[in-house]
């Protein structure tokens, strides 16, 4: 079996991650890979490495062409004609990798599309199914599949775009490494009000949505205990956090860390978690029990996935520093606030759903 990511954020890779190690715990041997290795570095650039250059520059002018309905059905048509043109110096290995597999579970529409398009090449016959990340589904999965695993019971266009084309829908959760047979504490009781809390603060693998400014608003409200800022990959993010706080860092109010590859502990370990919306750190952080406070959202999938937790009471938002702040004086004298916040986002995840996702894969395959 195949599984496929890619590299725009860490949430695909995570998806992958989290069902390869279940697999492997039934004893099923899979190939982990990313869609990049398959593809020519032009293109790879231009799928991935532009979005990243975006992303980190703040910029959003790619976002309504990503939403509209016509881009991926038109993308899909232009990805084939543009290889033909510009060459695919990976074409026979691609090939080659299809043809080891005959079952490819993608975690990227994009993983689903290029499975589908080398294996054609290839002549060889396989079965795609896909699984979801975020809470709600982007136009880029009008790809057919022999399933689509997703989030939660929800209705969209493109679900009614696969059900016309009999994909099986099944809504199992997203699956993370905290559902891999290795118990999350979560939290059993919640700090009484006036107690000191830790809060953590993070922007997914990339450390977007973070800001010195953001910082600052932490350590001066004094209700706070440690504050931990994950700052992922960005280098210089870290570098100027670190050099700005360096005093809150020597008297131990501030702990700042690169990227984290595991990050169970992190969202046990705190009361309230700051995050962009990331459909994988909203998941792992209500599967540990933990109030949320989404601050900033990707345009797209992450505004879905903030217009979710909210509309459920699962996350609370904070559109400005000004709104943060009031919040975390809420949280503070409300334990109840924290708890039935924390109650709701466990709600809506299934801690399971990796075993699940394999189970149901490997019983298919029976």
């Amino acid at each position: 079996m195949l599984l496929l990511y890619v590299e725009s954020g860490a949430g695909s890779r995570a998806l992958a991650l989290a069902l390869a190690n279940s697999f492997r715990q039934q004893g099923e041997q899979v190939e982990l890979m990313s869609v990049s290795e398959l593809l020519p570095p032009w293109l790879s650039d231009i799928l991935f490495g532009q979005y990243y250059e975006w992303c980190m520059s703040g910029k959003q002018h790619h976002s309504k062409l990503y939403a509209s309905r016509w881009f991926y059905p038109f993308l899909y048509r232009l990805l084939p004609m543009w290889l033909a043109f510009k060459g695919n110096n990976k074409l026979s290995e691609a090939k080659a990798v299809l043809r080891r597999h005959n079952k490819v579970v993608a975690c990227s529409y994009y993983g689903a599309f290029f499975a589908r398009y080398f294996a054609r090449l290839a002549g060889h016959e396989i079965e795609i199914s896909g699984v979801l990340g975020d809470y709600q589904i982007s136009n880029g999965w009008r790809t057919p599949l022999t399933r689509l695993f997703i989030s939660h019971q929800y209705d969209h266009p493109v679900l009614d775009w696969h059900r016309a084309r009999g994909t099986r829908i099944l809504p199992l959760g997203i699956p993370t490494e905290g559902s891999q047979g290795v118990t999350i504490s979560p939290k059993t009781a919640v700090q009484a009000c006036g107690s000191r809390l830790s809060v953590l603060l993070c922007g997914g693998g990339w450390g977007l949505g973070i800001s010195a400014s953001t910082v600052a608003l932490l350590l001066t409200q004094a209700q706070f205990g440690k504050v931990t800022v994950i700052c992922g990959q960005n280098v210089a993010l870290y570098e100027q956090l670190k050099t700005r706080f360096s005093n809150d860092i020597a008297q131990q109010r501030l702990a700042l860390t690169g990227f984290v590859s595991d990050m169970q502990s992190f969202y046990a370990q705190a009361d309230i978690i700051i995050t962009k919306a990331g459909g994988l750190t909203l998941t792992e952080a209500a599967l540990t029990n933990t109030c949320l406070i989404i601050h900033g959202a990707l345009p797209g999938q992450e505004q879905h996935n903030r217009a979710v937790f909210v509309a459920q009471g699962a996350a609370l938002n904070a559109e400005c520093e000004q709104e943060l702040s009031e919040l975390l004086s809420r949280l503070q004298t409300s334990a109840e606030l924290r708890r039935q916040t924390a109650m709701q986002a466990a709600s809506l995840v299934n801690a399971k759903a990796s075993q699940q996702i394999c189970h149901h894969l490997l019983a298919s395959s029976k």
